[in-house]
Parts: C-alpha cells; sequence; structure tokens
C-alpha cells in the first residue's frame, strides 16, 4: 500500500483521447512513467497504448505512422516508417481491432503528439 502511495503520481491514468475519421476509431491512453538523469539532463518517459477499431464494413490495413513529438523544452521529433511495432495490422469485420503499447522519452515533463 505505501508503494502506491508513494507512486500514486505514476500509477494515475493521465487522459483518454479517441477520435473517429472514416469509421477508425484511435483510442490513446498515456501514462507518465518517470524521470532520470541522463548526460547531466532529465529525461521525461512517457508510456502509451494505442487501440484501433474499424466501426465500417470495408477491410483496412495499416501500411504506415507518422509522428509528431513536440516536448515542451521546444523540441519537435519527426518519426516516420512502416507499421506500427513490426506490424502492419489488417482491420476486418473478423478482427476489427488492434492494440500495441509503445514509450516516448521527451526533454520536458509534458509535450504532445499527433
Amino acid at each position: 500500500m505505501a508503494w502506491q502511495e508513494r507512486n500514486h503520481p505514476w500509477l494515475e491514468l493521465s487522459d483518454v483521447h479517441k477520435e473517429t475519421t472514416e469509421n477508425i476509431r484511435v483510442t490513446v491512453i498515456p501514462f507518465y512513467m518517470g524521470c532520470r538523469e541522463s548526460q547531466n539532463a532529465n529525461v521525461y518517459w512517457w508510456r502509451y497504448c494505442i487501440r484501433l477499431e474499424n466501426l465500417g464494413d470495408l477491410t483496412v490495413q495499416l501500411r504506415e505512422r507518422h509522428w509528431r513529438i513536440f516536448s515542451l523544452s521546444g523540441t519537435l521529433e519527426t518519426v516516420r516508417g512502416r507499421g506500427v511495432v513490426g506490424q502492419e495490422p489488417v482491420l476486418s469485420s473478423q478482427q476489427p481491432a488492434f492494440q500495441y503499447s509503445s514509450h516516448v522519452s521527451l526533454q520536458a515533463p509534458s509535450g504532445h503528439m499527433w
């Protein structure tokens, strides 16, 4: 119990973000993991879970991702590539959802991803 009370801010859900575009719902839940000092600078770690849901009748495939990661320290990073976590999931009526998690480090305690 003491561990939970001491780490309560890290265990608390920060937010749940949902957006639906062309019958694809994307839900994102970020989790603050903590701060570490690295090469005389603080690095703030966030984990995020992403759920993709196909709400329509057409089968779709996630082929690539394009992230823009802005840290409140003023840095902007772009990440682009094939699929997510090594996969290019197909969302169909038989398998309408795909979920994965990953992490990001920031130079400030907070930031934005889109």
